[in-house]
């Protein structure tokens, strides 16, 4: 049983390379909406839902993430650099001794009001180790409009994960925001691991892997038109950013 989650694990290393040119001189979490870093409205919902401790987990151009967010006022963030040719799988295994026996997982460039406590009692409740949050996508506003990625069963769990979306039955979108049990990873492979297409398919094979249904829209900046999307939802809804008060010291990029 999990009664609360204290770290948050980022996935933050990858390249963006549908976001060029602006991630040629910069990661992706650190794409500008509204003049304010990506990663600034995402650690300020962290925050928001009382979690104090950030893992990066850095690749491209990493540097640049562990310069903004190295010294933080009232946060401990702490970084694991892996090649940026690294899978997902792999970076999350790197960076294994560093990881909480609880921990949120999360992606650096997907954005959603994290409702945590709701999660941990769904994933009790389930009597389960691993969950993912699962986007009904009724109105097909996900990535890829009424496409979807995942079938969640009467159960609640995740009983099918299609990535190019094809699949009978797929009924909702994984958005990540993962609550993770680490003695669930084996560590001991050495495999560039793919954490979407190498570890999950074990969990759901078994039916291990749980779903938080939400009806709340998430948000992405995977290409320009998602950042004008992102912009115009931070503008209407006054969602705001990491606070300067947490800053040390702010430096350019």
């Amino acid at each position: 049983m999990i009664e609360k989650i204290e770290q948050a694990v980022i996935l933050a290393g990858g390249k963006g390379k549908r976001l060029r040119p602006l991630t040629e001189k910069i990661p992706k979490p650190l794409v500008k909406i509204n003049g304010i870093p990506f990663c600034d409205y995402l650690l300020n919902s962290l925050v928001k839902a009382g979690i104090k401790k950030i893992l990066f987990l850095i690749g491209y151009k990493g540097n640049l993430i562990k310069d903004r967010y190295i010294n933080l006022n009232g946060l401990k963030t702490t970084f694991s650099y892996s090649h940026e040719d690294t899978n997902t799988g792999k970076r999350i295994l790197d960076a294994y001794n560093m990881l909480d026996d609880n921990f949120l997982l999360i992606y650096a460039d997907n954005y959603w009001s994290i409702q945590l406590d709701s999660m941990i009692n769904n994933l009790n409740k389930k009597k389960a180790f691993i969950s993912t949050t699962v986007f009904n996508n009724s109105e097909g506003t996900g990535e890829y409009g009424y496409e979807n990625n995942v079938q969640v069963n009467s159960n609640g769990f995740v009983i099918k994960y299609d990535k190019s979306r094809k699949s009978d039955g797929l009924n909702g979108v994984d958005i990540g925001y993962f609550v993770i049990n680490k003695k669930l990873l084996d560590n001991t492979s050495k495999e560039n691991l793919s954490f979407e297409n190498d570890i999950l398919p074990k969990f759901i094979e078994k039916k291990n892997l749980a779903a938080f249904v939400t009806n709340d829209q998430y948000y992405y900046i995977t290409d320009m038109k998602c950042v004008k999307r992102f912009e115009n939802f931070v503008s209407l809804k006054k969602q705001k950013s990491l606070p300067n008060s947490y800053f040390k010291a702010l430096r350019n990029y």
